[in-house]
């Protein structure tokens, strides 16, 4: 049999212990976050959220479109390819019922130091921009599906349902959240 307990057990927090704890946690989350800014470590992104991905210029190898597979027709076409990414911006409009509607807003691959993604999936529900196939494109009749080892797109603006890299470097990224105007 157990003894009873008569009194709640009081305790006390270390505050020195807390602080270091805290600390250093913090710490190796800030140093992570600089790393991946500056494109020291690549960063694996799995985002299943409707985005917008624009860019001053894609090139892309090993380039891959086919009809989606997803139960949602909605989701568009899947894309895989590994690619090289300038002046890349991620939008995002949220509504957050209570505080209002923000824009996120996440760029990266400015100054002369592009964003790069290797073994990029997204499910593209609109793609658009100047477009080329140096090395020529295959165009499968059975499947609906396109292939070429390399593209060239300028002025590139994808509406993404989903996202996925094996890795992904994001030099000078920086993330903004501001209420959306009203107007």
């Amino acid at each position: 049999m157990y003894p009873a307990l008569t009194a709640p057990m009081e305790g006390r927090t270390n505050w020195k212990v807390f602080a270091a704890v805290m600390g250093g946690g913090l710490a190796a989350v800030g140093t992570m976050t600089g790393l991946v800014m500056n494109g020291v470590v690549a960063m694996a992104a799995d985002l299943p959220i409707p985005f917008t991905v624009q860019a001053s210029s894609i090139d892309g190898q090993q380039f891959t479109l086919a009809p989606s597979a997803q139960t949602d027709p909605a989701q568009g076409a899947k894309v895989v390819m590994n690619g090289t990414l300038t002046n890349m911006t991620i939008t995002k409009q949220v509504t957050i019922p209570g505080l209002g509607t923000f824009n996120i807003n996440i760029s990266a691959g400015g100054k002369g130091t592009p964003v790069q993604a290797n073994g990029m999936t997204v499910f593209a529900s609109s793609l658009g921009g100047d477009t080329s196939f140096p090395s020529g494109l295959t165009m499968d009749a059975s499947t609906g599906s396109l292939s070429a080892s390399q593209l060239n797109m300028s002025n590139a603006t994808l509406q993404v349902p989903y996202l996925q890299t094996n890795s992904i470097t994001l030099p000078n990224m920086s993330l903004s959240i501001t209420p959306a105007s009203s107007s």
